[in-house]
């Protein structure tokens, strides 16, 4: 899985004109399918100029990704390739999580399906946990780590009345007491070693309350839980890890928003909306900024001078030149961002952000 450092540095590449090939193949089937996807974008490039044209970078690129596939077969997983053979750039990134297949031709490398991969793929401590075993793994980038394992042996409650119940019961309470700060015990040597954006547990509803009474208010506010019998099998455990961790998920983007639209709301270093968000991007001013996942803005780029405009203009706004071509005015907002040092957040769509526009951004200054 690419980390965020080999994405800053995609964000950093550019060409002159549509130079840049990117190609996203979901799996081993995608390659065969490969070849229609190029005619088909090859017969709308224009050619035939004096100067090297687009069709000529696009048969040179389309040419290396050819050669790499010949040399490095894709037998499983997905896998995304950046080609510029003007700038005898390729990389090559195999990915352990699934991609849709796409292929894009533009100036810059289309990073946003593997931006929202890393921003998708937090890392989470998932707890699976009930009064006899508790497992515990670290989810990072979509991959599974090695399980710690702590035993419990909490008796079940019984009814024997009197004294007997009672001292039975204190000495289960702190049996319980005893294992779920075990369990917190080693929650926090994880977070320790690693920064959990999540910790996930599921399981007895009755251990897991007792590991969020114990857990210190940093890594409490992580957490989140659902009651599981873990006796019926693995599957409605997943779904219900995958489900929690989405929730999680959603929550994060939501704060994160909030957080945006309370400093814009108060007249501080905050903008909203695509138009602002891309000036504010050109002028390396944003720390961070929180997108819609559906959002889908267009664009022109000049061939001229290469500045972006949002929206669909019959001429560049700064040169006058009358030759354009249409873009995906958001993986441009993510070079830009990426470029200068900045974090992008996805999330599912939120009311006020729909009606901000579906991006807002906090400011440096």
């Amino acid at each position: 899985m690419i980390t965020l450092d080999e994405l800053h540095k995609l964000a950093q590449l550019s060409a002159p004109a549509r130079a840049f090939l990117s190609v996203y193949l979901a799996g081993p089937r995608s390659v065969g399918d490969l070849a229609k996807k190029f005619a088909a974008r090859r017969r709308l490039l224009p050619g035939g100029g004096a100067d090297k044209d687009e069709r000529e970078y696009f048969d040179e690129n389309v040419g290396a990704v050819e050669e790499y596939l010949q040399h490095h077969p894709l037998a499983s997983g997905s896998l995304c390739l950046f080609v510029c053979r003007e700038l005898d750039i390729l990389r090559a990134f195999p990915l352990t999580a699934p991609v849709a297949d796409h292929v894009a031709i533009d100036a810059v490398p289309f990073i946003r399906p593997l931006a929202e991969l890393q921003e998708g793929h937090a890392t989470a401590a998932v707890v699976v946990a009930d009064n006899s075993k508790t497992r515990i793994f670290v989810v990072s980038m979509g991959e599974t780590g090695p399980a710690e394992v702590i035993r419990g042996h909490i008796k079940n409650h019984v009814k024997v009345g009197g004294w007997s119940q009672q001292r039975y019961e204190r000495r289960r309470d702190k049996e319980l007491h005893q294992y779920a700060l075990e369990i917190v015990g080693a929650l926090t040597r994880i977070s320790d070693r690693e920064e959990i954006n999540h910790i996930v547990m599921v399981g007895s509803r009755e251990t897991l309350q007792a590991v969020q009474a114990n857990m210190p208010p940093a890594l409490r506010k992580l957490g989140v839980e659902k009651a599981v019998d873990l006796s019926k099998g693995d599957a409605p455990i997943n779904r219900a890890i995958m489900a929690l961790f989405r929730e999680a998920e959603h929550a994060t983007g939501a704060q994160r928003w909030e957080k945006i639209r309370t400093v814009y709301l108060q007249g501080g270093p905050a903008v909203i909306g695509p138009e602002e968000v891309l000036r504010m991007a050109s002028q390396q001013r944003i720390e961070e900024i929180v997108i819609d996942r559906t959002f889908q803005p267009l664009g022109m780029r000049c061939r001229s001078c290469y500045r972006v405009t949002l929206g669909m203009v019959p001429s560049c706004p700064s040169c006058g030149a009358l030759s354009l071509y249409t873009i995906g005015v958001f993986n441009e907002i993510l070079d830009v961002v990426y470029r200068s040092g900045g974090m992008a957040h996805f999330t599912d769509p939120l009311p006020t952000l729909t009606a901000a526009g579906g991006i807002g951004a906090l400011l440096r200054y």
